[in-house]
């Protein structure tokens, strides 16, 4: 059996070229195989930086390179539910930068397609490889929370990029897909379920929201509220509130170091957070599932259900 997964990287977004393929470089059991991008200049590029690598000028022809294994995709969120399901009927197994698409329809086509092709499917949510988020479910876990009543979740930044994706409709920008993705993932990591209402409320900037927070309520009453946007000063932090105890939980999304805050009747303690290399974990994870046979780390039902909590945000904006 192969010790080694083959990448191929279906676009040379900045975040395959900043965090991706220096993580497959150094996860162990992967191997970067070929890399495709319709632009020349790019693949210039990538000759200069990945000299090993084999360049396609056609995503097509990434899918039919019988060296790849696997295939990251980086492109824009419209284009994740077709560019996945063409690269799984093409027998590789998939790792999809999130949102895994616009609309949890999309998403289930995208987990008929890997269950029709016997291929892995995942949603590349870094941050649930970090030691901040295993000491999070070690919190959660041990029960000293009470039963949980409330959750408040923000990722918030400023963009200082001009005519990015992020602020194109049609290739499904706007924060809530972009940041607004992670508190409702980490959501689902606390509650396990969907909520039963919602209401949001948006900032809209050409077609897209820019500034956008949402109140979810949980068949067991449970609140939670969510923020996210790009058009203020940056903000990253959650607490997730129990009958007997609140845990806070800064720079949530991050791999840096930093330390968790648990407090309770009984007093306050810290609880530390080692550094972790959350793009390489990833990586790791997913190329050893393929080797081993298994399901990675975060399954396609919860990305299913965050589609299914990003509809209800969407449809319930005035």
């Amino acid at each position: 059996m192969s010790t080694q997964v083959r990448w191929g990287i279906l676009g040379y977004a900045r975040i395959a070229r900043l965090s991706a393929i220096p993580a497959i470089l150094r996860a162990g059991n992967a191997e970067l195989s070929a890399i495709a991008s319709r632009d020349a200049a790019k693949l210039a590029e990538c000759a200069t930086q990945f000299p090993l690598a084999r360049l396609h000028m056609t995503y097509d022809a990434l899918l039919a390179d019988p060296d790849v294994d696997a295939i990251y995709v980086p492109l824009p969120n419209s284009q994740h539910r077709d560019w996945t399901i063409a690269a799984l009927e093409a027998g590789k197994h998939v790792l999809c930068e999130k949102p895994i698409a616009l609309t949890a329809r999309q998403a289930r086509d995208m987990g008929a397609a890997a269950k029709h092709a016997d291929r892995l499917l995942m949603e590349a949510f870094m941050y649930r490889y970090t030691d901040r988020i295993r000491q999070v479910r070690t919190v959660l876990a041990s029960g000293e929370l009470g039963v949980i009543r409330h959750v408040n979740a923000s990722f918030r930044f400023f963009l200082d990029r001009e005519n990015t994706i992020k602020e194109q409709a049609g290739l499904g920008g706007g924060a809530l897909y972009d940041v607004g993705c992670y508190p409702i993932n980490l959501l689902g990591l606390i509650t396990e379920k969907l909520p039963v209402r919602c209401q949001a409320y948006a900032e809209m900037k050409g077609g897209v929201d820019v500034n956008l927070s949402a109140l979810l309520q949980y068949g067991d009453g449970m609140i939670a509220n969510l923020h996210c946007g790009f058009n203020a000063h940056p903000f990253m932090h959650a607490e997730v509130i129990g009958t007997q105890g609140r845990l806070e939980i800064r720079d949530t999304f991050t791999d840096a170091a930093g330390e968790l805050y648990v407090y309770t009747t009984t007093g306050t303690r810290s609880i530390a957070v080692a550094e972790s290399d959350r793009y390489g974990a990833e990586f790791r994870d997913f190329s050893a599932a393929i080797l081993e046979g298994r399901t990675p780390l975060l399954t396609l039902e919860e990305s299913i259900r965050n589609m299914e909590v990003l509809d209800m945000i969407r449809e319930s904006l005035p």
